[in-house]
C-alpha cells in the first residue's frame, strides 16, 4: 500500500503540474474500499481548494452497483466539509458476472442492480444531482459522463441546458463527455461538433491485457454493440455523400 500510493503521488504530481485531469478506475469491489481510501488522499491533497480552481483527481463511480447513489453523496459532502474540489467519472460497471457469481458463492446479497434499467436509472439520478449541486453550489465540481448510451448523453444535455451550464464555455466546464476510441464515433462528433468537452478514451497495451478490457467494456455497454448498425449506416451514408460530391 505505501508503494502504490508512492507511485499514485508521483503521477497525481505531474498531473497537477501539467494542469491536465488524472481520472483513477474502479475495480472488484473487493479492491474498492482501498482504492477509495486512496483516491480520497489524493483528492484532499491535488483537488485542495487552496491549490487548484478544478479538481485534478477524478474517482470512478459503478454505477450498477446498489450503493452507488449514497456513496456519492456522501463523498460530495465529504468534499465539502474537508474543501477540495469534487471530480467523479461516472461509469455503468463492467464487472456484472464476476460481482454475482461471487455473491453466490459467499452466500451475500448481489451488490448489483437487478435489471439494467436500474442501472440506467441510477447513471441518470447521479448525473442529475451532481449538475443540480454545481448550479447551486458554483464551480468546482466536474463530471466525465464515460457512457455509450445515446439515452443517458441526451438526457445530460437537455439538463445541462436547462439549468443553463454552457456547453461553449471550455475555461469553466463542469461537463465531459467520452467514449472509446473507434466506437459510437457519431456521438462523440455530434458532442464535439456542438462545443461539449468531448473524449476519446484510447486503451493500450499487450494484446492479453487489452482484449479483455475491451470485453469487458462491451458488457457494460450493451447498447453499444446494439448502436454498431447505426452507426454502420451513418459511415455508408457519408462515403456515398462524399463519393458524389468529390
Amino acid at each position: 500500500m505505501k508503494k502504490m500510493s508512492e507511485r499514485l503521488h508521483t503521477l497525481a504530481e505531474e498531473a497537477a503540474s501539467c494542469g491536465t485531469k488524472l481520472l483513477i478506475d474502479a475495480e472488484h469491489l473487493k479492491y474498492q474500499p482501498a482504492i477509495h481510501n486512496l483516491v480520497l488522499e489524493l483528492q484532499m491533497q491535488y483537488n485542495a481548494k487552496g491549490r487548484t480552481q478544478r479538481p485534478i483527481i477524478f474517482n470512478t463511480y459503478q454505477c450498477y452497483l446498489k450503493d452507488t447513489t449514497d456513496r456519492v453523496v456522501t463523498d460530495l459532502k465529504r468534499s465539502e466539509r474537508y474543501g477540495f474540489h469534487f471530480g467523479a467519472k461516472l461509469v455503468r460497471g463492467a464487472y456484472m458476472v464476476h460481482e454475482r457469481a461471487r455473491a453466490k458463492e459467499l452466500k451475500y446479497p448481489s451488490p448489483i442492480h437487478d435489471t439494467p434499467g436500474d442501472t440506467h436509472r441510477c447513471y441518470d439520478e447521479v448525473v442529475e444531482h451532481l449538475l443540480n449541486h454545481r448550479v447551486q453550489h458554483g464551480p468546482g465540481l466536474e463530471i466525465m459522463i464515460a457512457t455509450h448510451n445515446t439515452e443517458s448523453i441526451e438526457k445530460a444535455v437537455k439538463l445541462m441546458s436547462k439549468l443553463g451550464l454552457k456547453s461553449s464555455d471550455q475555461s469553466n466546464c463542469s461537463v465531459h463527455f467520452a467514449q472509446l476510441y473507434g466506437m459510437s464515433d457519431n456521438l462523440t462528433f455530434t458532442l464535439g461538433s456542438h462545443g461539449y468537452s468531448a473524449f476519446k478514451y484510447l486503451p493500450y497495451g499487450e494484446v492479453q491485457e487489452v482484449v479483455p478490457y475491451l470485453v469487458r467494456r462491451a458488457q457494460e455497454n450493451g447498447d453499444m454493440l446494439g448502436n454498431a448498425g447505426t452507426e454502420l449506416s451513418l459511415l455508408k451514408a457519408e462515403l456515398k455523400k462524399r463519393s458524389l460530391f468529390a
